[in-house]
């Protein structure tokens, strides 16, 4: 399943504001969708702080994670199961950094299990026992 479409334009002259007015907007728009969830981002993003799947962990900087937890958080209805939220995941990633920086899908194999056990509680379900 792809989660996101990724617009790759390159700014131009006369573009940065509306660029940064984009990035504001988006901002917005995910705090808006992600308001009555903000515990369930909280502890995706210190999943992925302490994964740290593309290596800017620097002890000090635990909101490094954030944007990424909120994407994640807004996208997590659809999921079915762990392989999902790690195609998810990764996806984010690729989105928020690059295919590069991101890796390969399996990097996020450990955390996409721990977030989808996250998502399970907070939608007050367990994980099967069998």
């Amino acid at each position: 399943m792809k989660w996101f479409g990724r617009d790759k334009r390159t700014p131009g002259e006369g573009q940065s504001e509306r660029i940064h007015d984009d990035v504001r907007a988006a901002r917005q728009s995910r705090l808006t969708q992600t308001a009555t969830r903000r515990d369930l981002v909280n502890a995706i993003s210190a999943a992925l702080f302490k994964a740290d799947p593309v290596g800017i962990n620097f002890d000090t900087n635990t909101d490094e994670y954030d944007a990424e937890a909120e994407t994640i958080v807004i996208a997590l209805p659809r999921a079915a199961g762990p392989e999902d939220v790690r195609s998810l995941t990764h996806e984010t990633f690729v989105q928020w950094f690059d295919a590069e920086t991101a890796g390969p899908i399996e990097r996020y194999t450990a955390v996409a299990h721990e977030i989808w056990t996250l998502w399970r509680r907070h939608e007050g379900q367990s994980e099967p026992t069998g």
